[in-house]
C-alpha cells in the first residue's frame, strides 16, 4: 500500500498539471523551450567564441531537468490549492511523507528524458560527441542532477502551502541557476560570494561530473554524491516545511485562500 501510495499518487498529481500528458502541452512545455535555449546559449557561445561548443550543450541539457524538477512539484501543491482539492488531499489518514515525496518521481523521469532528448538533438546537429564509455556516467549525472532540482521543487512546493507564489520562486530559483550554477557561465568567472552560492545551489555538481564523464576525466563520483547530499537535505527539509506548514495553514485557515 505505501508504495501504491508513493508511485501511483504522484503520477496521478503529475498527469493533471499537463492536462493528462496530451501532447499538445506536454510537448511545449517539456521539450519546446529547452530546445529554444539550448539552440539560443550555444548560437551565442559560438559567436562570442569564448568556450568550447560542447560546454553549452551540456550545461543547457542538464538546465532541462530543472525546468521540469522545480516547476512540476511547485504546481502540483499549488495547483492543488487552487483547484480546492488540497483540503481533501490533505484530510486523507495517508502518509504525508510517502505522498509528497512521491511527487518527485514524474519530474526525476520526465526530467532525464527531456536532457536525454536535449543531447541528442545537440549530437544530431554535431555541436557534441556522446563516446560509449560516457553513457552509463552520464547517465547517472543526467538521473542525479534531475534528483536534485525535483527535490528543490518540492521545497517551494511545500512553501506555496502558505504562499500563492510558487510559480514565481521557481521562476527565481530556475534563472539563478542558470546564472550560477555553471550552465553557461562558469564558477570561477563569478564573484567569490556568487560562486560560493552557485556550488551549494542544485544541479552545479551534476553538470560538472556530466562534463567530465564526455571527457573521460575523474572525480565524478565525488560530484554526484555531493549532488546526492543536496538532493537529500533538499527532500528533508520539503517534508519538514509540508509538515510544519500544513499545521500553521489549518490553524489559520489558509488552504482555502485563493
Amino acid at each position: 500500500m505505501t508504495l501504491r501510495l508513493f508511485f501511483v499518487a504522484g503520477w496521478r498529481s503529475h498527469l493533471a498539471l499537463f492536462r493528462w500528458l496530451r501532447p499538445s502541452a506536454f510537448i511545449p512545455t517539456v521539450l519546446g523551450v529547452p530546445v529554444v535555449q539550448l539552440i539560443w546559449f550555444v548560437r551565442l557561445g559560438r559567436y562570442l567564441d569564448t568556450y568550447p561548443t560542447e560546454y553549452y550543450v551540456v550545461g543547457n541539457a542538464l538546465n532541462a531537468s530543472a525546468l521540469v524538477g522545480l516547476f512540476a512539484p511547485a504546481m502540483s501543491v499549488q495547483g492543488e490549492r487552487l483547484s480546492g482539492t488540497l483540503t481533501a488531499v490533505l484530510a486523507t489518514p495517508a502518509n504525508r511523507a510517502v505522498m509528497f515525496a512521491g511527487r518527485i518521481v514524474p519530474p526525476v523521469l520526465i526530467g532525464a528524458f527531456a536532457t536525454a532528448v536535449m543531447l541528442v538533438l545537440g549530437t544530431a546537429l554535431g555541436w557534441v560527441s556522446v563516446p560509449v564509455f560516457a553513457v552509463l556516467p552520464l547517465l547517472a549525472a543526467v538521473l542525479v542532477t534531475a534528483l536534485s532540482c525535483s527535490a528543490c521543487g518540492l521545497v517551494i512546493g511545500a512553501v506555496g502551502l502558505r504562499t500563492l507564489e510558487s510559480t514565481f520562486l521557481a521562476n527565481v530559483m530556475l534563472y539563478s541557476m542558470l546564472l550560477l550554477c555553471g550552465i553557461n557561465i562558469p564558477l570561477d568567472r563569478l564573484p567569490g560570494w556568487l560562486a560560493a552560492l552557485g556550488t551549494v545551489m542544485p544541479m552545479t555538481q551534476g553538470v560538472e561530473a556530466a562534463r567530465r564523464a564526455l571527457t573521460g576525466a575523474g572525480g565524478i563520483p565525488g560530484l554526484l554524491g555531493w549532488e546526492l547530499l543536496k538532493a537529500a537535505v533538499l527532500l528533508l527539509l520539503a517534508l519538514l516545511l509540508l509538515r510544519v506548514l500544513e499545521r500553521g495553514s489549518r490553524a489559520n485557515a489558509a488552504l482555502d485562500r485563493r
